[in-house]
């Protein structure tokens, strides 16, 4: 009887001893351990299961988010944490050479780069809108901004998944498995799809940049692209923009500022400066300064920001004037225009629209 318990009493620990080794030497048990922190969006985790010598694959992991207290990163880890839940896997095969091996994993994850996609086109739009426009936006507003635009691209879009085979390539360290240099591929499955979309965006942006001679390449030349509503507008006719109405009273060329005080301002060389009159009336509840970023352009298509140096040079200057609400201010914004320059207008933009205004100055 005890000889009988004894030989049990082996087998069982041989059991135990085969056991133990069979896990801790299959490369599927720590691909299985890896998608787990996938599954939870545990970077770190995730991190854990990586080749100790692969620090470019361990700092790939670490900057897949920075999590810090902005609004739109919060909501932004919200809906990957979320999607993360959602990725199903099965382990279709592993094929191990001595201290190396490679597991082939068959995913379905949930697909963001259609919702970040749709986003993207519709921030830009906005974004486009308001480069027109009097408002000049900090980068609160910009994230804000997405923020608001992936919420209603949310509603929009239905919810769609990828089905993916990855191999993960896997490497043997004192006697423990690991990940070895874990693809983008694979961290785009924890990413749903963006890190892809990413890398696509961008190429399309270098490509564009590339092959630049045949784009527009001035303001209205890519306003007249995008189909943006362009309204012709003229001197003394009032517009209505998302913060404030303004009117054009007059035009007038000048080679010389002048000033209370101060020394004259003489144009450069084959240069002149053209003043513009407007009055200008901030249709919001609070006040706020008026930022000098409005666009001229000349019958040859270029395009000229307000005059730099424009504070101090004449005493009407607008440039950051404060604008209390309802009240009219009036006063002059400078540019400084090649002497050729026969003709011009003025480009200004409806935040949150596709409304673009063009008043012919000359």
């Amino acid at each position: 009887m005890n000889k009988k318990i004894s030989i049990i009493t082996i087998i069982i620990g041989i059991l135990i001893v085969i056991s133990g080794c069979s896990v801790s030497e299959k490369p599927e048990s720590i691909v299985s351990e890896f998608i787990g922190g996938m599954k939870g969006f545990d970077l770190e985790l995730m991190t854990s299961k990586i080749n100790p010598a692969d620090s470019n694959g361990k700092e790939d992991i670490s900057n897949l988010f920075e999590d810090d207290e902005d609004q739109f990163q919060g909501y932004f880890l919200d809906y990957l944490k979320s999607n993360a839940k959602k990725i199903d896997y099965k382990i279709k095969e592993a094929k191990i050479y001595e201290d190396k091996a490679v597991v082939s994993v068959d995913f379905k994850y949930v697909d963001g780069g259609q919702l970040f996609k749709a986003t993207f086109a519709e921030y830009i739009e906005e974004v486009f809108s308001v480069a027109f426009s009097d408002d000049e936006m900090t980068d609160e507003e910009n994230s804000d901004l997405f923020l608001t635009v992936m919420k209603e691209q949310s509603e929009l879009i239905e919810e769609s998944f990828v089905e993916k085979t990855i191999d993960i390539e896997c490497i043997k360290v004192d006697k423990q498995w690991y990940i070895d240099k874990p693809s983008e591929e694979l961290l785009d499955v924890v990413m749903s799809n963006i890190l892809s979309v990413g890398q696509e965006l961008e190429d399309v942006f270098n490509s564009s940049s590339d092959n630049s001679i045949n784009e527009p390449e001035t303001i209205i030349e890519q306003v007249e692209a995008d189909d943006i509503n362009i309204i012709e507008k003229g001197i003394g006719d009032e517009i209505t923009l998302t913060t404030i109405k303004l009117k054009v009273t007059k035009v007038e060329e000048t080679q010389t500022l002048t000033a209370t005080y101060g020394s004259p301002t003489l144009a450069k060389e084959d240069a002149k400066f053209v003043l513009v009159s407007l009055d200008i009336t901030n249709i919001t509840k609070s006040g706020f300064s008026m930022p000098p970023n409005l666009l001229l352009a000349d019958n040859q298509g270029r395009e000229f920001n307000t005059y730099s140096d424009s504070i101090g040079v004449i005493d009407d200057y607008l440039d950051y004037r404060d604008l209390s609400p309802s009240i009219k201010e009036s006063g002059r914004f400078i540019f400084e225009l090649p002497k050729d320059a026969t003709s011009y207008y003025m480009i200004v933009g409806k935040s949150g629209t596709n409304d673009v205004y063009k008043i012919i100055l000359k």
